[in-house]
């Protein structure tokens, strides 16, 4: 497992952790903006690619429909 995680190239490490911050810092911001706790949005954003997207789209989406 070891030797297969030094075989990955430094670019797609950081291309990794630009693509997981910005989705954080995305859905923070919304999170903020609509006062849906914005510190837990942060946090899956941070961990987790793309499914914290998709589930703050589909319920942001059904909260404006009400």
């Amino acid at each position: 497992m070891v030797k297969s995680i030094k075989k990955v190239p430094n670019g797609v490490w950081t291309s990794i952790a630009a693509l997981l911050g910005a989705q954080a810092t995305f859905l923070f911001l919304g999170a903020r903006k609509t006062g849906r706790n914005p510190w837990v949005w942060g946090g899956a954003g941070l961990v987790q690619f793309p499914l914290p997207a998709i589930a703050y789209f589909i319920l942001n989406r059904q909260e404006k429909r009400k």
